[in-house]
């Protein structure tokens, strides 16, 4: 299960219900485990459930809303880290290295070529919500900049990979060119632009936050990787022959039912969340690359019938797989 910052969610929530978004619909939401232990780390799904509805029933832009309302106080150390940095660019050198604190879905990189700089997100979209929250990262981002630099710094241009159709964001009063149905989801910048100082730039405090921050990755990494990683691996291999129970999962690494339900806990995650989303990730991946049939697929992600696996993936993507086939 991919994680998100609370406070994200909490924002883009309290946007939505301002709006319009009936507060009868976050009932579910209330029932999650993570939302009633106030945990700093929410399921994405909860916010890609907002930015969906909120696109598809609130006045246009609702990312370009969300974008904006978002400022360096929402992302913890790495905020402050933006606020401390030297030069408007150390922004995405300490997104890059970073933000898993803030979520673990996708990742940003960097290229430099003949005096520009373009900024790539690797975050797919296979969801309308996750094509919002592309949306959203960026204008939050250019906000970001402004914040630390005090000057607006404007990017040559800023690309999508969906469609201007699925977006239903208003961009045309930004002054660049945003352009949709683009082989990455990326932000370029003149270099020059993202040398600018910063204006609280302090060496001694960001270097005091880079080290925080490093443990504070090392920690989530660390808890989470190592078992989460042979979970995943057994239940790659395992899924073509059925799903296995998680008795037989506790079994094969030695630990007792009990043992791996609290560890799973401790990472956010359930057995069946964890089931789910490698079924996910494997149709996915077939689905794009390969040319199986979805009898096949469905039998390599672990399901008896297709007509399972067509449910579940509709419920997974909020498209069936042919669908999804298709889009690619």
């Amino acid at each position: 299960m991919h994680f998100v910052s609370s406070s994200i969610y909490y924002k883009a929530k309290s946007l939505a219900i301002n709006e319009g978004m009936p507060i009868q619909l976050f009932e579910n939401h209330l029932a999650q485990r993570e939302i009633q232990q106030q945990s700093k780390h929410l399921p994405i799904q909860l916010l890609y459930e907002i930015y969906e509805w909120a696109s598809q029933n609130l006045a246009s832009g609702f990312s370009i809303r969300q974008g904006k309302q978002l400022n360096s106080d929402d992302y913890g150390t790495l905020g402050l880290s933006w606020k401390t940095c030297w030069q408007a660019k150390d922004v995405f050198d300490r997104l890059e290295r970073f933000m898993i604190l803030i979520t673990d879905q996708g990742r940003v990189m960097q290229q430099e070529e003949k005096g520009q700089t373009t900024i790539l997100l690797d975050r797919k979209s296979p969801r309308l919500g996750i094509e919002v929250a592309n949306e959203v990262s960026f204008i939050m981002l250019l906000g970001i900049l402004k914040e630390v630099s005090g000057i607006e710094i404007k990017p040559v241009k800023i690309t999508f990979q969906h469609s201007k159709r699925a977006s239903n964001a208003t961009f045309g009063e930004l002054e660049f060119p945003v352009l949709f149905d683009a082989p990455h989801n990326s932000m370029t910048f003149h270099t020059q632009s993202l040398e600018t100082k910063t204006i609280k730039a302090d060496k001694s405090i960001h270097q005091y936050l880079v080290d925080r921050m490093t443990e504070e990755k090392d920690g989530l990494t660390s808890n989470k990787n190592q078992l989460i990683l042979q979970i995943q691996n057994l239940l790659t291999e395992a899924l073509p022959s059925g799903i296995p129970s998680m008795i037989q999962v506790s079994e094969h690494l030695r630990l007792s039912p009990r043992t791996l339900k609290r560890r799973l806990a401790d990472n956010q995650l359930t057995f069946r969340e964890m089931v789910q989303n490698i079924q996910q990730e494997i149709s996915t991946e077939l689905l794009k690359n390969t040319s199986l049939t979805m009898a096949e697929i469905a039998f390599q992600t672990g399901f008896s019938e297709q007509s399972a696996f067509n449910r579940a993936f509709k419920r997974w993507t909020d498209q069936s797989p042919q669908e999804f086939r298709k889009s690619f």
